[in-house]
């Protein structure tokens, strides 16, 4: 996903800038560059959001987690990935049923390029279902830790 995200702006860097040069030199523009690029920039958040929860990289509440044990830290991660795993995958599920949903009524953009709109939406619950995943990989991680944390505390 972090590859794909990369990709992405990489086709918009050259999106604006192809569009800059035809517009310098040649006096012409492109209409549907920035409708491309604001649907290509939703895009690149949801290829993001499920590679950033594998590098621990969103926010966190430190203030409080710092003063926790680690086995309670451990237990607030258990938590949290329980949480995360039945919102994420709450989200994936209507997501699909709301593109499958603009699919079969043939809904459209009212931009310029008309694109069907389930092509735009179909990023939600694609990048939620890889949230879900990472989400379901922290908790059993978290749950692995708490055991063995817990089996050290035994001996």
């Amino acid at each position: 996903m972090a590859i794909l995200g990369r990709i992405v702006i990489v086709i918009i860097s050259l999106l604006i800038i192809v569009d800059i040069v035809s517009l310098k030199f040649f006096s012409y523009q492109f209409s549907w560059t920035l409708e491309v690029s604001e649907y290509l920039l939703v895009f690149l958040t949801f290829f993001g959001v499920a590679w950033l929860l594998r590098e621990d990289g969103h926010i966190k509440l430190d203030l409080l987690l710092n003063r926790l044990s680690e086995k309670n830290r451990t237990r607030m991660e258990i938590v949290n990935s329980c949480i995360g795993v039945i919102i994420s995958i709450v989200i994936t599920f209507y997501g699909f049923m709301a593109v499958w949903s603009l699919h079969t009524r043939g809904i459209k953009t009212e931009t310029i390029l008309e694109i069907p709109r389930s092509l735009l939406i179909i990023i939600i619950p694609i990048g939620f279902f890889f949230v879900f995943i990472q989400f379901l990989r922290n908790l059993l991680s978290s749950i692995n830790k708490l055991r063995l944390t817990s089996e050290e505390d035994r001996r």
